[in-house]
């Protein structure tokens, strides 16, 4: 045989990955029994977190945290400071990675302002930044309905899969594509109707793969602090909680195993029983003024040309 091998091939010696982990095995207790959330660094791409707010018990790297703001010519630039939160969606996302993974570290990536919005270009640079720096996990509860910029968003998201950072994503909250949550790069999330932060559901019916507790959630809010929100924002924050958990207890596993063990612990392939689905996505049922218009998957505006 020819010594020669075809591009990226390997011999089966280099190949050892350690005591294999038969599918059957896959139960909640094996994915994230007694872990934490200890040793994972997340990455909360958002309008900001206030950071000191009791909710948190100090999860947030303050120090580590950055903005993306725009230039006088449109384009974006990395501040390297400790910021507030523009809106209050940052901060309710983080209080419900906290209370799943208490021990997880959370850095605040801002891309978004006072009402909730912001030009492409930060988000693709927040997001470009979280995946260079190797995150973990990293927590999209936004998106751009913009198909100019689908290939930008598919290329990074690319590159954090193979990178070794799982990318979870809220689907838009209306029936409108939304990018990057169309990817099969990253983990999208939508809203199911359960109480339980720990009840989620694997979606049939794909490009959404999972559903989870979007509806009706109590979250920390700026101010110190607390209110109650409905959107598939939500439904990801509770995702990338429950991928914090497993990364914890497991930190080898990469970002395709990642979404294995969420597929083989949901509740509707744990207990075989019905499937309990909101939908594909969610409705958007804000009832607190404050939050009038900030939904999971809000179509950012037009980037400076």
């Amino acid at each position: 045989m020819s010594e020669r091998l075809p591009a990226w091939a390997k011999a089966s010696a280099a190949l050892r990955i350690g005591e294999p982990v038969e599918t059957l095995a896959v139960t909640p207790a094996w994915a994230w029994a007694g872990a934490t959330g200890a040793g994972v660094r997340v990455a909360l791409i958002d309008s900001g977190v206030e950071a000191a707010h009791p909710a948190l018990g100090g999860c947030v790297d303050d120090d580590a945290s950055i903005a993306f703001d725009l230039d006088p010519d449109g384009a974006p630039v990395a501040v390297a400071a400790r910021h507030g939160d523009a809106n209050g969606h940052g901060t309710a996302c983080a209080s419900i990675i906290h209370l799943l993974a208490p021990e997880a570290r959370i850095t605040s990536v801002r891309v978004l302002g006072a009402r909730n919005t912001g030009r492409v270009a930060q988000f693709l640079a927040g997001l470009t930044w979280a995946v260079e720096q190797g995150f973990d996990v990293i927590n999209l509860s936004l998106g751009t309905k913009m198909r100019d910029w689908a290939l930008a968003f598919h290329d990074v998201c690319d590159r954090a899969y193979f990178g070794g950072s799982l990318v979870v994503t809220a689907a838009n909250n209306v029936a409108s594509p939304s990018y990057p949550s169309l990817y099969a790069s990253v983990a999208s999330v939508a809203c199911n109707t359960a109480a339980d932060p720990f009840r989620f559901h694997a979606n049939p019916e794909p490009p959404t793969e999972f559903l989870a507790r979007g509806i009706d959630v109590e979250v920390a809010w700026p101010g110190d602090g607390y209110t109650r929100v409905t959107g598939n924002s939500f439904a990801a924050a509770h995702i990338a909680g429950l991928a914090a958990l497993v990364k914890s207890k497991h930190p080898t596993l990469r970002p395709f195993q990642l979404k294995a063990v969420l597929w083989a612990t949901a509740v509707n392939n744990m207990s075989g029983g019905p499937l309990d689905v909101a939908g594909r996505v969610s409705r958007t049922r804000v009832g607190v003024p404050a939050l009038r218009g900030t939904h999971a998957a809000r179509s950012l505006p037009s980037p400076v040309r």
